[in-house]
């Protein structure tokens, strides 16, 4: 039975994330990740108490264990690529708020790849603990300033020309609370923050998305920016007069940015018209952070995204909000543009996004015979269908895909076209199509 899914191993706080599950995943991590092991954590309720366990694996490892406290997934990871052999977040992320998830990373800072993951629970089923004698188990080290401090150096050594814009945030009360805003007034950046206190329950929904940064959606008009992101950070959407979908954000990056580029299969048919008419060369990947890290790596990707709003920059591999905001403003004052104009530059594609709750032992099954089915019976106007990931029907002005989430209990149902009908009539027909599935089994 695997535990880790496409972002750590995630589940209801105290129920089945519990102190007991967290202990032993760090100490058959550190049975294998030895030596400098960090640690951080969001702020949920039971974040700490995950985090203390996770702390108690690692140490009775024989770990040297480095405390980052409450800190975005960016600055964690940053500081995990430059000085540690590996380590864990705690984090739920986008996910609602009762979701809790240890996410454990490599010495890149990178979520575990699938072979490395399978080493640790291969450690974790055999109960084949690294534990050392009473007098090698140290005490941690507390690192938060210090981590802080060397991601905003690394911000700082990479981003120019963006003092003087005025930008609104929505922080939605997590880990990035009280620092984004501040490291951004410190670009010489006039900020408004929204949802800017720390809370073990966010004021709106994690998830950013237009449908709910609705508060943002109102005032952003007047500012030069506006962006929200989850408690972790790592995401962050768009918005001025307007919302800017991910995959337009994810273009203005890779026109300035990538020559060689990373995606999911799930992102829209924009990506095609960059490789066309920008020459980028284009590689498709599962969905998930550590396939995305995994696909940049072998394709010496200079840029990566997923429609979720990680942006990922090299020597990144994983989404960062704070640098997505500083790069989109570095784009903006360079082309003397707004977001919104620059966005229009690009053709629209529509994209509707849905899910359906599905059992967990049943989700990806579900999945797999719509897919078989649908090789037997393709709709007409369908050119193709694919199965890297879900099953994913590619027609010639639009695509359907229907995937089991990594992450929670649900299947995703996500369309793209070039009008809203399209898109509107391709997820209802997968929608009705995965109930009539689900009624089966």
């Amino acid at each position: 039975m695997r535990l880790f899914g496409t972002a750590g191993i995630r589940g209801i706080t105290n129920a089945d994330i519990t102190p007991d599950l967290a202990l032993n995943v760090a100490r058959a991590y550190a049975s294998i990740f030895k030596g400098n092991l960090a640690i951080a954590r969001d702020t949920r309720f039971g974040a700490e108490m995950i985090q203390h366990a996770v702390m108690a694996g690692f140490l009775s490892s024989g770990a040297e264990v480095y405390d980052l406290g409450i800190v975005p997934l960016p600055v964690f990871a940053r500081y995990v690529a430059d000085f540690m052999d590996g380590g864990i977040i705690v984090t739920g992320s986008h996910t609602p708020p009762e979701i809790i998830g240890i996410v454990a990373v490599d010495s890149l800072g990178r979520d575990l790849y699938w072979d490395r993951s399978k080493e640790v629970e291969d450690v974790f089923y055999k109960g084949a603990y690294n534990n050392v004698r009473w007098d090698q188990v140290s005490d941690s080290k507390e690192v938060r300033d210090e981590a802080i401090e060397h991601y905003t150096t690394f911000l700082e050594r990479r981003v120019r020309g963006v003092d003087g814009f005025s930008i609104v945030l929505d922080l939605a009360n997590g880990s990035a609370a009280g620092l984004w805003d501040r490291i951004l007034e410190n670009f010489g950046i006039k900020v408004h923050c929204i949802n800017c206190e720390r809370k073990h329950i966010p004021t709106r929904p994690s998830e950013p998305r237009s449908t709910t940064l609705l508060e943002l959606g109102k005032i952003s008009h007047k500012y030069d920016l506006g962006a929200g992101v989850d408690v972790d950070a790592d995401r962050v959407v768009f918005v001025h007069k307007e919302f800017i979908s991910e995959d337009a954000a994810g273009a203005i990056f890779a026109r300035r940015y990538a020559k060689r580029m990373v995606t999911p299969i799930n992102s829209s048919s924009l990506v095609e018209y960059l490789s066309r008419e920008y020459g980028i060369e284009v590689h498709y990947c599962p969905v998930g952070p550590p396939e995305i890290a995994e696909a940049m790596i072998k394709n010496k990707a200079d840029f990566g995204y997923e429609e979720t709003g990680k942006y990922v920059f090299p020597p990144n591999l994983w989404g960062d909000s704070l640098l997505s905001v500083l790069r989109m403003l570095e784009i903006m004052n360079s082309e003397g543009k707004s977001i919104e104009e620059l966005a229009s530059e690009f053709p629209k594609f529509y994209q509707i996004k849905e899910k359906i709750e599905v059992p967990r032992e049943l989700k990806r099954s579900v999945v797999e015979k719509i897919g078989d089915y649908l090789e037997k019976n393709p709709p007409d106007g369908a050119l193709n269908v694919l199965r890297v990931d879900g099953v994913k029907v590619v027609f010639e002005d639009s695509w359907l895909l229907i995937r089991a989430s990594g992450t929670e209990d649900v299947v995703r149902i996500f369309s793209d076209a070039s009008s809203k009908e399209r898109a509107k009539h391709l997820v209802e027909y997968g929608k009705k199509m995965l109930k009539e599935f689900i009624s089966k089994l």
